[in-house]
């Protein structure tokens, strides 16, 4: 196994996070993330190693910030949207609900 897909898969391990939520954490097809974690695919683009690393960091340092890259993610707003505090009220305002698998993240 290559280092980057070690790497990537301890993370992942570290994470704890369901497949279909760390697919919308991360912008990835699910049938991507399960060939990179089931071992078809060795070649894990550093990128996404980057990535996975920066989401583990999130979270394990800043809850509320790791909460609002989920709702970036799962609403497909602009990062620039989601740190705008009168966007977060009107989203809460119409009553947009995460999807399932980031609404069992956030709820854990």
């Amino acid at each position: 196994m290559a280092d980057n897909a070690k790497e990537f898969l301890d993370y992942v391990r570290r994470l704890d996070i369901d497949q279909p939520a760390l697919c919308i954490l991360l912008g990835l097809p699910r049938s991507t993330l399960n060939k990179w974690i089931n071992g078809t695919v060795t070649q894990i683009p550093q990128v996404a190693v980057t990535a996975v690393r920066m989401l583990w960091f999130i979270r394990n340092s800043d809850e509320a910030l790791f909460e609002k890259w989920a709702m970036v993610q799962d609403f497909g707003v602009t990062a620039d949207y989601a740190v705008n505090d009168k966007a977060q009220e009107f989203l809460h305002t119409i009553k947009r609900e995460p999807s399932a698998p980031i609404k069992k993240l956030l709820t854990r």
